[in-house]
């Protein structure tokens, strides 16, 4: 919201500076977003009258003008032909300067005549945006005035952020308003009285309200004898500087009473009104409606319109049409002033994407008490500005709802605002913001104002004395702590991750939730959760995993020329659940691409599935998951001999392997890929551990080397997990150090290599004690898997 400085002090007459009504306004929740002067760069332009208009001798476009300026003349080149002799007019000189114009004016010769600087539109002078010929002045304007200082273009304007449920700060009567109650300085109302014809308005006009519950009231003025003539230059800066555009007298008055009262109106052409009156009704299924921005917009019955005998001339609080537009033909007008449900407008405008300065205020709520003394104001300002008689009396359908009544109790409030507080000082607080306030049975009661629909609760009030006396005032104490602090189980264990696979050289990554069709098709996904409303078309579902970001990661880096990238990342999947419920569970993924290493002593490998398998291994160790395994091959988009499901206590638990070759190729990839996805929820059930630390041993251990031939298809893993279970408690380690097909192992067999260490915490062990612990491991894996015993 633009509030104009002089504006806002003729409301609130204080002496504060911008700079220091900016640091006030901030301690009462309106932030300033800017301070501008858009007349900053306006200086040297003087009052000229002009003498003479004749042709340019070399060309038919243009003409010459001379002016004088008091104390001399200068001859000009104009564009345009709209000022006659005796007109006033602004004149900007050799050396003066103008908003329009980065540098100052000097003479310059145009098509053979020197030109002596130039006389201004009103674009030029950034007093509106109308660019079709000069600003012809008032008659009284004093000649040789400074433009600047006559019309008081020194102005300041403070570029307000206005909360979305404060709708009565959208005006300059509202920030005046908390302006004079944290100053003390007396609220100026604008003046409302209006000279009255004595020609009543019954009879000539009509207003039926079909929809009382979407328009619960609605007010008309009608003004006859209608002069549209440009509103004074003053105003139609101030229209500007607020951001709006200056188009006639009658509309100029309906806006600047909405910036100033914070009521929107729309004026409307008598005369094109088919029964001379309005019908305010449902808009029908289709309905088709120009509106004024020349768009054609089709209509749906939640939407309301305000309509003529045959036709809708507008959409009710968003915006008019051509169909009842007043322009300068006008001569009667019917002034609308109502008052619209916020929820309705609100559809509408989101539906239409139309968002103006009438539906933003109606839509948060505009004051359904107003509407009689904002038609008023602009009723008198069409007067004053132009020509007119207004009607006696209004055409009111409906009434004003109900104002709501809270009360506040002094305990209370003392408690959530942290000091001691009496009734005698909510009621003072409260008083200054306008809202009338009694103590009565050790409370205060209150009734709401009408332009204050976001006070609901006695928490609200509170909140309102707690601005009046100033956040700064608060005291500030150390809340008491009523339990032990630290991060709940589930972040804690999201952060563990993190460090885990920090610590395992992957770097972290971040995407949003959404996937594409593509991406489900990648991971096999055959149905996913579809959005009702997704940011992108292209992505109208939710991520079933991680792996597919973290591979258009890789392509990226690919693509920048990194030669390899290891990353993971730790998110929320979701996937279709039963009853049309969604599943959505933690995963944590990780994908690896690349030289395993650079520089002269790096390993000459890529990163493959081992790599992967060892950020596994690193995660669960970590984490104290001991009874995890690998199992299967898995099926696409995973290499089918250098991939495996992941298993914890025969919960799948996630996949690992790395990415086919022919979906590498896909992803303009180069080599091997290698990614791992794990489902945190199954983790978070097996957490032991992680980390923990033995005594070192002071005993030597007895190593053995043993070698098993077992079925091709028999998962070492699993070979591994049986060997561990049947050492027992003597076990130190169990390293698989060697796996081999060919001869002269039978086909169909392979060979797999172990390298054993048994260990007593309190002893040395026996080479029998050894002994015995290989047979137990002989025979078990003779049993499970038909081994075959080869050396030990």
């Amino acid at each position: 919201m633009k509030i104009v400085l002089s504006w806002l002090r003729e409301l609130c007459p204080t002496d504060l500076s911008a700079e220091e009504l900016s640091e006030l306004l901030s301690w009462k929740g309106l932030h300033t977003e800017s301070i501008t002067r858009p007349w900053e760069g306006l200086s040297g332009v003087v009052v000229a009258r002009v003498l003479e208009v004749r042709d340019h001798p070399n060309s038919e476009k243009l003409c010459l003008a001379r002016v004088s300026y008091g104390s001399g003349e200068r001859e000009l080149v104009v564009g345009v032909r709209n000022m006659k002799p005796g007109d006033l007019v602004p004149l900007a000189g050799p050396g003066t300067r103008v908003p329009a114009l980065p540098e100052p004016m000097s003479a310059r010769e145009i098509r053979g005549v020197v030109s002596e600087g130039m006389i201004c539109s009103p674009r030029e002078l950034a007093i509106s945006h109308d660019h079709s010929g000069i600003l012809i002045l008032p008659p009284d304007a004093p000649l040789g005035a400074d433009f600047k200082l006559t019309y008081g273009l020194d102005e300041i304007v403070l570029d307000l952020e206005v909360e979305a449920n404060r709708p009565d700060e959208l005006s300059v009567l509202g920030v005046a308003r908390e302006v004079s109650a944290a100053t003390g300085t007396p609220l100026v109302m604008p003046d409302t009285t209006v000279s009255e014809d004595q020609e009543p308005v019954a009879g000539h006009a009509t207003v039926e309200v079909e929809d009382p519950e979407k328009c619960p009231r609605y007010l008309a003025r009608v003004i006859r004898d209608v002069a549209t003539r440009p509103t004074p230059i003053r105003v139609q800066a101030r229209l500007t500087a607020a951001g709006m555009r200056p188009i006639s007298g009658v509309v100029d008055a309906t806006n600047y009473v909405m910036l100033e009262m914070g009521h929107p109106m729309h004026p409307f052409d008598l005369d094109l009104l088919e029964g001379r009156g309005v019908i305010v009704r449902r808009a029908r299924p289709g309905e088709r409606l120009v509106t004024l921005d020349g768009v054609e917009r089709i209509l749906t019955e939640d939407d309301l319109v305000i309509a003529d005998r045959m036709k809708a001339v507008g959409i009710a609080g968003v915006m008019g049409s051509a169909d009842g537009e007043v322009r300068a033909s006008t001569t009667e007008v019917l002034l609308e002033s109502a008052y619209f449900e916020p929820r309705g407008i609100f559809r509408t405008y989101r539906r239409l994407g139309l968002l103006t300065e009438a539906s933003s205020r109606f839509s948060r709520g505009a004051d359904p008490e107003i509407l009689g003394p904002a038609a008023a104001r602009a009723a008198r300002l069409m007067v004053e500005w132009g020509a007119g008689r207004v009607l006696a009396g209004a055409i009111d359908v409906g009434r004003a709802p109900e104002r709501r009544r809270l009360s506040i109790r002094p305990t209370r409030a003392s408690t959530v605002i942290g000091s001691e507080v009496s009734a005698s000082d909510l009621a003072e607080a409260l008083g200054r913001l306008g809202i009338a306030a009694e103590k009565a049975d050790g409370e205060v009661r209150v009734e709401v104002p009408s332009f204050r629909p976001d006070l609901e609760s006695e928490t609200d009030l509170v909140e309102e004395v707690v601005r009046v006396q100033g956040y700064d005032t608060l005291g500030s104490t150390v809340p008491g702590v009523r339990q032990a602090g630290g991060l709940q189980p589930s972040y804690a264990l999201r952060r563990r991750i993190r460090e885990l696979f920090v610590r395992a050289g992957l770097r972290e990554a971040t995407s949003l939730s959404f996937a594409s069709e593509a991406d489900l098709d990648l991971m096999g996904d055959a149905r996913g959760v579809r959005l009702a409303n997704p940011p992108s078309a292209d992505e109208p579902f939710l991520r079933t995993s991680l792996v597919p970001n973290l591979l258009r990661a890789l392509a990226r880096n690919a693509y920048r020329g990194r030669p390899g990238a290891t990353m993971f990342e730790v998110g929320h999947v979701f996937r279709p659940g039963t009853a049309g419920a969604v599943d959505e569970r933690e995963s944590a993924a990780a994908a690896l691409w690349g030289p395993a290493g650079l520089g002269v002593h790096a390993e000459r490998r890529e990163l493959d599935f081992f790599d992967g398998k060892g950020a596994v291994e690193a995660l669960m160790d970590g984490l104290g998951v001991l009874d995890w395994e690998l199992g299967a091959p898995l099926g696409m988009p995973f290499h089918p001999g250098r991939s495996a499901a992941v298993t914890v206590a025969g919960t799948p638990a996630g996949s690992l392997g790395e990415i086919h070759p022919r979906v590498v190729e896909q992803l303009d990839l180069t080599g091997r890929v290698a990614v791992l996805e794990i489902d945190v929820t199954v983790l978070a059930a097996h957490l032991g551990r992680g980390g923990a630390f033995r005594e070192i041993p002071r005993f030597p251990p007895v190593h053995r080397d043993l070698a098993f031939v077992v079925d091709a298809a028999t998962p070492a893993g699993v070979v591994r997990a049986a060997l561990v279970d049947a050492a027992g408690a003597l076990l130190d380690s169990a390293v698989l150090f060697d796996v081999f097909e060919g001869a002269p192992i039978p086909a169909g067999k392979k060979n797999l290599a172990f390298s054993v260490d048994f260990r007593a915490p309190d002893r040395t062990l026996t080479d029998g004690e050894a002994e015995a612990a290989v047979q137990d491991i002989v025979q078990r894996l003779a049993r499970d898997f038909g081994a075959e015993f080869r050396a030990s």
